[in-house]
């Protein structure tokens, strides 16, 4: 199955400048964990509630975005499969991509997208066993 066929298109996105106690603010009344930080159509990095949590509010003072986000961005395009969506999500240990096509987004899918069509959920049960597994430090 292709991810183009699974995926959210209605994303909520911030930007670097945003302020992290709006965006956190935000994410609680969306009941959503990350959030997509953009300039223009290019996302440049994605923010958690792990993110807010462990480098803004156990710091002093107001954080913006850009100061907390992981800025690495990992990510499938729209005609990747749901197994290799799967491969990304277990071998990074993270449950949420967003989709990219030609350097935009354009949308996002979660290990729940790939939980729900039946031809999926083998790729999603082994992603979220190789996700919950402690890491070998």
């Amino acid at each position: 199955m292709k991810i183009k066929d699974i995926m959210s298109r209605d994303i909520v996105t911030c930007t670097p400048t945003d302020l992290v106690s709006e965006i956190a603010q935000s994410m609680r009344a969306l009941d959503i964990g990350c959030m997509p930080v953009v300039e223009g159509p290019r996302v440049i990095g994605m923010i958690t509630d792990r993110d807010i949590v462990t480098r803004s509010v156990a710091k002093d003072g107001q954080r913006f975005v850009k100061d907390v986000m992981s800025e690495e961005v990992i990510s499938v395009g729209p005609e990747s499969t749901s197994q290799e969506a799967a491969e990304i999500m277990a071998q990074h240990r993270i449950r949420r991509l967003p989709v990219i096509k030609n350097e935009a987004l354009v949308g996002f899918v979660a290990l729940a997208d790939l939980s729900i069509p039946s031809e999926t959920a083998h790729e999603a049960s082994q992603a979220l066993h190789e996700i919950s597994e402690p890491r070998h430090l």
